[in-house]
């Protein structure tokens, strides 16, 4: 789902003449992305938790969830050397 949204934005893009594009997401890349946001995450919720800090807790537990939304969405990635 992620690389067809990348493949209309670099469509828009090319209709308005801009020279930016949105770069193929490969597995690899998104499952560094969620150990990234799982390790973030993990981190802040438990900063949250030592300082008795709610606003930190809740982003750290909005971090480990979109580290289990990208580990889910690698997983539906097809690669083409595969």
């Amino acid at each position: 789902m992620i690389n067809e949204v990348n493949r209309k934005i670099n469509q828009l893009n090319k209709k308005v003449g801009s020279q930016i594009r949105v770069p193929k997401l490969t597995k690899r890349r998104m499952n560094q992305s969620a150990l990234t946001n799982l390790v973030v995450g993990g981190f802040i919720a438990s900063a949250g938790i030592i300082f008795e800090r709610k606003e930190l807790f809740f982003l750290g537990g909005l971090g480990l969830v979109g580290s289990l939304v990208m580990s889910i969405e690698a997983s539906n990635i097809k690669n083409d050397e595969e």
